[in-house]
């Protein structure tokens, strides 16, 4: 199909109640098995790198092999730089061919968080980029951004409000309970907080903290219109477990190829259970 921006596939998912799966993927192999997944089960999907990924490989080198993988693909993907809380950084990447970006500006004031935003807003203007924003801190660590449950703060929908019309963002995540990485104790969501957001938003929303989350929760906030669901950490313990599998039980094989086989099934397993459950609302994702 094409590699395109988040707005259409997005747009689409709002109105049509069903959501995006937005994957953070570490190199060439999970990426793969991602797209694979959703070309077999015929639905748009997000690829989604962390700023510390890119860092790890070169804007350059990373975009070089991430490209032709969506430009092959049988369907629409995008590719979205997630949680980037540098400014200069993002321009980067938008100069480098992503076709989306997150900035996040949610540890600062909102007039701060306002402000920079609208730097990088500025920046896509008149380019097939879209930008995503924050508002309120969601718990947790993503990609070295670290906040504690103390300092976690909810959004509220008046703060949302003025946010969405000062900076024309084309998606907004808003924190309403959700963690990264894996939940400790009691998960507690504010589905009346989503709703609320929801009804003055003009854009889709977006739900960080995906992995942990049980069918009941993934179901009720889909139903609210969450149109785009992250899931990074799943990803990680997939990808390092089943290589940790596959080397224990196979101690006399050396064989890096088929240890790659191994674990891109597993991606390619948790990714499609995930992409099955959120657009086609099929099945479940078996995450908890």
């Amino acid at each position: 199909m094409a590699y395109v921006s988040m707005k259409k596939m997005l747009n689409d998912a709002r109105e049509g109640s069903y959501a995006i799966g937005a994957f953070n993927i570490v190199n060439y192999l999970t990426a793969k098995a991602v797209v694979s997944a959703a070309e077999d089960l015929n639905v748009p999907v997000i690829l989604q790198t962390s700023v510390k990924t890119v860092k790890q490989f070169g804007i350059e080198e990373f975009i070089s092999f991430l490209r032709p993988i969506c430009e092959m693909a049988k369907v629409d993907v995008a590719i979205h730089l997630d949680h980037c809380t540098d400014i200069e950084y993002a321009k980067k990447c938008i100069d480098a061919g992503w076709s989306s970006i997150m900035f996040d500006g949610s540890k600062t004031p909102l007039k701060k968080n306002i402000e920079n935003t609208l730097i990088v807003k500025e920046y896509i203007a008149g380019r097939d980029i879209t930008l995503e924003g924050e508002v309120g801190s969601i718990v947790g660590v993503e990609d070295d951004i670290v906040v504690h449950a103390n300092d976690a703060a909810y959004a509220n929908k008046e703060d949302c409000e003025k946010y969405l019309k000062e900076t024309g963002v084309d998606f907004l995540a808003p924190a309403v309970g959700t963690a990264h990485g894996v939940y400790k104790g009691e998960i507690r969501l504010n589905y009346d907080l989503f709703k609320e957001i929801d009804s003055i938003s003009p854009v889709p929303l977006v739900l960080h903290g995906g992995t942990g989350l049980s069918d009941e929760m993934f179901n009720t906030l889909i139903d609210l219109r969450a149109s785009k669901v992250n899931i990074s950490t799943a990803i990680k313990i997939a990808y390092c477990d089943s290589m940790y599998e596959y080397s224990s039980t196979h101690r006399d094989e050396h064989n890096p190829l088929t240890l790659d086989d191994y674990v891109y099934k597993k991606i390619y397993d948790l990714a499609y259970k995930h992409i099955n459950f959120f657009t086609l609302r099929k099945g479940s994702v078996n995450n908890e």
